[in-house]
């Protein structure tokens, strides 16, 4: 069955990173939920655990802790740190409300309960993580259908247990990214991306 409406929505997804305050109706959320929990995942194990935020402290919160994330991240994770203007601007756009969103879905890996023998667990954790991730782009893919954007966000990944502290996960789970979710105060374009024949070999 042909669907070009859905490969629209593939090809025209940007990231987004400025949102309005309009709150997400519950019914829409659920829905940007629901599609991510059908994803792919390794053995339908469902190892995953998702924390949404929408109280406006706690949002304050991750807001912060984001600005910290990515001032570590340009200053101490790269090979070639960021120059401190640039770091500057990044950081004071930030304090302007950039990341700063109605919602933000944390995703985790959830490994309480595992299927894998002895010497097979890292493994195992791959798979989750990987399954993990395709809840999360079903979810930015679905969120933009509906006419709302989102931005995945990997630096909580440096701090992780400051994120926790916050988002509060069972014990057990690992957190691998969150979203940020809202209607969009911006309409960015989609960025170019390598040629196919550089990224792709055909045999």
């Amino acid at each position: 069955m042909r669907c070009d409406c859905f490969l629209e929505t593939v090809l025209s997804r940007s990231s987004v990173r400025w949102f309005r305050n309009d709150p997400i109706p519950d019914d829409v959320l659920l829905k940007i939920i629901e599609a991510g929990v059908r994803a792919p995942n390794a053995g339908n194990n469902e190892q995953w655990f998702f924390v949404v935020v929408r109280d406006s402290g706690l949002r304050g919160r991750i807001h912060e802790l984001l600005l910290e994330a990515h001032e570590f991240y340009a200053t101490r994770a790269l090979k070639n740190p960021l120059p401190p203007d640039k770091v500057g601007k990044w950081v004071q756009r930030i304090r302007d409300g950039m990341y700063l969103a109605p919602a933000y879905i944390a995703g985790y890996v959830d490994l309480r309960k595992t299927t894998h023998v002895e010497g097979f667990f890292e493994k195992e954790r791959v798979f989750a993580i990987q399954s993990v991730a395709a809840a999360l782009e079903n979810m930015i893919l679905v969120a933009h259908s509906l006419g709302l954007g989102a931005v995945w966000l990997g630096v909580p990944l440096l701090l992780k247990s400051k994120f926790d502290e916050v988002l509060k996960p069972p014990e057990g789970c690992e957190l691998q990214g969150i979203i940020a979710l809202g209607y969009p105060a911006e309409t960015p374009k989609a960025r170019p991306r390598k040629p196919l024949s550089e990224v792709v070999k055909l045999i």
